[in-house]
């Protein structure tokens, strides 16, 4: 037993939050107020109960502020990564960078320990410079508190923070970082912890609350410790079984050291168990028997990193029982060629080509494929349990039916559901307003020709076109068919040129001048002279019928807030 000392004159003593963002260190925090220990030094520590309350009242800002200060001074700015935390690919903060800066900590013990009481201070910046931080307090104690990494990346995800939506595989290493860390001092000084998995302080919070008072000799809580958090605010452990299954593949290293942690908390959550059936038919890559159903083709490049996610909700969406594909358009970004290589010998569904675009590695997949019906999946979006079976059943009872498309849930820097309206040839031809994630018969992509491969980033979009111009009927499926991604840097974004556009531009007036001619306001349309052949397919238009239309149509494509905007349920963030 370790007695915590405070307010004895020398700042000595103390209680030390550590652990990895985003574990619930904050929480951790409020929860230690709750028993008596003042964590930021004011009057209002113990308050209400209240959880967000809590969580706001109990971080350390000037804690914060000096860790903040003292990595930038010490990292590379220029390294990717993330300085805020102490992590770039060229170094990591250490706690030897920490010397010469005694004074500075001394003060900020100093200021906490004189306000009498038992205090402590909460910044998970603590946790990679413990040992600083502990030839500091002499008689201080340690709450360390972990989190699995797959959650971890996750609720990264969710901050909106541009480091990390852009590069998702960042949220790996810095677990590692810290945990690794943490886990070392946790050894070292076992008498002097409390090592606990925040994912089990839901069933185990009394058990905690237990152990800190035994342990650190803590009074009595002067609110009811379960009101310091809102169990509803607790992502189910249940939601990440298949994407954990198939990161465990990728990041092998990162669960071994989660699994270490497990072994030696004095709470810890137990293993999730051995991955569930769906997964395991996904990494055998062999089909069930409705695999001449439906093929899913994914192609990715140097975007694998996402591939994890994308995966596990194709496992949570089909069980494994259609045609998955996974197609690599040359990847050359080191961190993609591991993640696609890892998941190769896990005996997942990849295969290598060298870099033609997205479209001709989409068509390169349909070639191959075995179901009768399509669906294809951009590597950085997910599926949505429901939407496959209910999309599949309107094929099967209507043989007319090409294709079959939902509404979209967008993530990362944006939230709300885009509800895409019913299909119409002149609206979609002002904007594309259908998502290349649809489900549609092997016939339609045989019928068109495949995506256009001179339309690399909008091949989905010509797709459409030219498949409601050959007279396939397209149905909107009211609902969320899967989440769409929103992040900096991507495929899209990247194609918003001046060039990029008039590549499209040129390429739509060249394929589809019948079809443009027809939709012309009707003054435009008797203006042109009209069209000139009985076979759409074999017309071609004069000078003066091409000089129309690109007068009307170009303006109009480079026109987007004319444009009908699709409604947007919710608001970026």
């Amino acid at each position: 037993m370790h007695k915590a000392a405070g307010g004895n004159g020398g700042g000595a003593g103390g209680v030390v939050v550590a652990g990895m963002h985003r574990s619930g260190g904050s929480l951790t925090a409020a929860l230690l107020a709750a028993l008596g220990v003042r964590m930021s030094g004011r009057e209002r520590d113990r308050g209400s109960g209240d959880a967000a309350d809590s969580h706001a009242r109990c971080e350390s800002l000037e804690v914060i502020r000096f860790h903040q200060r003292l990595f930038a001074e010490q990292l590379p700015a220029d390294a990717p990564g993330y300085v805020d935390w102490g992590w770039t690919a060229a170094a990591s903060v250490d706690a030897g960078l920490l010397h010469g800066r005694e004074r500075e900590t001394r003060a900020l013990v100093a200021a906490r320990s004189t306000m009498g009481g038992m205090w402590g201070l909460c910044d998970p910046r603590v946790t990679p410079v413990l040992d600083f931080w502990h030839s500091q307090l002499a008689e201080a104690v340690y709450v360390a508190v972990y989190r699995s990494p797959t959650a971890v990346a996750d609720s990264m995800q969710r901050m909106g923070v541009d480091t990390f939506l852009a590069n998702p595989g960042f949220a790996w290493p810095i677990w590692r970082l810290y945990n690794q860390r943490l886990l070392d001092f946790v050894q070292r000084h076992r008498d002097r912890c409390v090592l606990f998995n925040i994912d089990a302080l839901p069933e185990g919070i009394d058990r905690l609350v237990g152990l800190l008072q035994e342990r650190f000799r803590l009074g009595p809580p002067a609110v009811d410790p379960a009101r310091c958090f809102d169990p509803d605010r607790f992502t189910p452990v249940a939601s990440f079984v298949e994407r954990e299954a198939i990161a465990r593949s990728v990041w092998p290293e990162c669960f071994a050291l989660y699994e270490a942690l497990e072994r030696h908390a004095d709470l810890p959550l137990g293993a999730l168990g051995s991955p569930p059936p769906s997964v395991a038919a996904l990494q055998r890559s062999q089909p069930g028997e409705r695999a001449t159903d439906l093929s899913i083709v994914i192609p990715t490049y140097n975007d694998a990193v996402f591939l994890v996610e994308a995966l596990a909700s194709v496992a949570a969406s089909t069980g494994g029982r259609y045609d998955v594909q996974v197609l690599d358009d040359g990847s050359t970004a080191p961190e993609s060629v591991e993640v696609l290589n890892r998941l190769g010998e896990a005996g997942y569904p990849v295969s290598r080509q060298p870099n033609r675009g997205l479209s001709a590695t989409r068509n390169a997949m349909i070639r191959r494929a075995k179901g009768r019906f399509i669906l294809p999946l951009d590597a950085d979006n997910r599926l949505v349990p429901g939407f496959i079976e209910r999309a599949l059943g309107e094929l099967e009872d209507d043989p007319g039916l090409g294709v079959v498309y939902g509404d979209r849930q967008l993530f990362g820097a944006a939230d709300g559901v885009v509800a895409v309206p019913d299909f119409d040839p002149e609206d979609n031809l002002n904007g594309n307003q259908i998502d290349a994630c649809a489900i549609y018969r092997r016939e339609v992509w045989d019928d068109v020709g495949g995506y256009d491969e001179q339309l690399d980033c909008f091949g989905d979009w010509e797709f459409w076109v030219h498949a409601g111009k050959r007279g396939w009927r397209l149905r909107h499926l009211p609902g969320v068919a899967f989440e769409y991604r929103v992040r900096p840097g991507s495929m899209l974004a990247g194609h918003d040129t001046f060039a990029a556009r008039w590549q499209r531009h040129r390429r739509f007036l060249q394929k589809h001048p019948d079809l443009l001619l027809r939709l012309l306001p009707g003054p435009l349309r008797w203006l042109s002279g009209g069209s000139s052949g009985n076979d759409a397919r074999c017309w071609r238009p004069n000078l003066w019928q091409r000089i129309v239309l690109a007068l009307f149509w170009i303006p109009a494509w480079e026109r987007p807030r004319f444009k009908r905007r699709i409604p947007v349920a919710g608001r970026p963030r």
